[in-house]
């Protein structure tokens, strides 16, 4: 424990404890070698009865031993239900935010996981079957900030052993018998195959875990440093990408933590060729092949339109028609404020930009001014019954300029 950055100096740890047998081994280990530690438990009330006799048995054994115990209860189908996410995505998140409050709160250096070799191993295959990056190679990590996994170099055998020899209470889940679960049909059904192909197959896969979680730090810096190379936090050049020796590599760990899925980068690269527009989302991001980029925007919620101001001015009061460009002058005889409304731009759109006399395509300006697809979809038009009288931010109409003839001008004035 003390290679895994335990603090040895009295500083307290929580441990999660749900009563079975590897996290009551965890807590019976913990409270043996002298730690300080307090005792988190989740009830997912899932079982009924069950969840709550999982519950009394931690609480007792804590009570025993005048460790401090926390408990909560959480809704866990309503919650799952409301989310449209699944059971346990719903109680990782959960008893991971207990976990930190309890942390915040408590002063707590560290908390402890339970998780064990076999955890490990039926991790990197679900990983697999998912489509993982070298990240998911490890199974799981023995250390990811604050949280440790101090029985990851133990089987279950191992752990079941030391749990009878030391008469340590304990409490079964029968779900964990089903293959409901994936995890479970990893464990019950695909890793007793691989085993009976090759006696070996465990120690095989738990080495390939531990030299992949040696080499993650090398292959972090590595991806960061060639991230770097090809693009910015928003923007990959596509060519560069195309270039590297591991564009799905390189692409997964960049959009990853965007909420992505490794099916959504094998498609996105396959866009690479695609004509601009072409587009992925995810719950938070949406990437956009724009010529030859990928382009990543948050999704947000915008706001719908602009607070446009509105000044009525004499010609005589402007010592320079040059403004910001967040401001626009108009000859106010040529126009009815009421009638000028915003939109975005629609394919077709033309108008006269300031100093030509001829007309000019919206998208072929766009083109002269390099905007990127999602510069062009941020653009607002101020029209004028269905004249375009400005681009918002970028060029007024010519026929809607201020002459030497105009006498009054309407300044209009918007927050971009």
């Amino acid at each position: 424990m003390r290679e895994l950055g335990f603090p040895t100096d009295g500083s307290p740890v929580l441990l999660a404890v749900s009563g079975g047998i590897d996290s009551m081994v965890l807590a019976s280990l913990f409270h043996q070698n002298g730690y300080t530690i307090g005792v988190a438990h989740c009830n997912y009330q899932l079982r009924g009865e069950a969840s709550d006799a999982d519950e009394e048995l931690v609480r007792t054994w804590c009570a025993d031993r005048n460790i401090p115990f926390f408990s909560r209860k959480v809704e866990t189908k309503k919650l799952a239900e409301d989310s449209n996410g699944s059971i346990q995505m719903v109680a990782r998140d959960e008893r991971y935010r207990f976990f930190q409050e309890l942390m915040d709160e408590h002063d707590f250096r560290a908390t402890a996981l339970a998780h064990h070799a076999n955890d490990r191993v039926e991790s990197l295959l679900i990983n697999v079957l998912r489509g993982t990056g070298f990240k998911g190679l490890q199974g799981m990590p023995s250390k990811r900030g604050k949280y440790f996994r101090p029985l990851l170099g133990f089987i279950k055998a191992e752990i079941r052993k030391f749990a009878m020899e030391n008469a340590i209470p304990f409490r079964d889940d029968a779900s964990n018998a089903t293959v409901y679960y994936q995890r479970n049909w990893v464990r019950l059904r695909l890793l007793p195959m691989l085993v009976a192909a090759d006696p070996k197959a465990f120690e095989k896969l738990l080495l390939l875990c531990e030299r992949n979680e040696k080499e993650y730090l090398n292959y972090k810096n590595w991806v960061r440093k060639k991230l770097t190379e090809i693009g910015t936090d928003s923007s990959i050049s596509i060519n560069e990408l195309k270039d590297s020796e591991a564009p799905f590599t390189l692409m997964k760990e960049f959009l990853e933590p965007k909420g992505f899925s490794s099916d959504q980068v094998f498609e996105l690269l396959q866009m690479m060729d695609s004509n601009s527009g072409m587009e992925i989302h995810s719950d938070s991001h949406r990437i956009v092949k724009d010529r030859e980029h990928f382009l990543v925007q948050e999704i947000t919620s915008q706001s719908e339109t602009l607070n446009l101001s509105f000044e009525l001015l004499d010609r005589s009061e402007l010592t320079s028609l040059k403004t910001e460009k967040n401001v626009v002058l108009l000859d106010a005889k040529l126009i009815q404020r009421s009638e000028l409304k915003l939109r975005k731009w629609q394919t077709g759109d033309r108008f006269r930009p300031l100093g030509m006399k001829g007309w000019k395509l919206l998208s072929d300006f766009f083109i002269d001014q390099k905007l990127s697809v999602l510069q062009k979809e941020q653009t607002w038009l101020l029209t004028y019954r269905n004249e375009i009288v400005w681009v918002v931010g970028m060029r007024l109409d010519d026929r809607f300029k201020v002459s030497e003839s105009t006498q009054k001008v309407l300044k209009i004035s918007v927050d971009l």
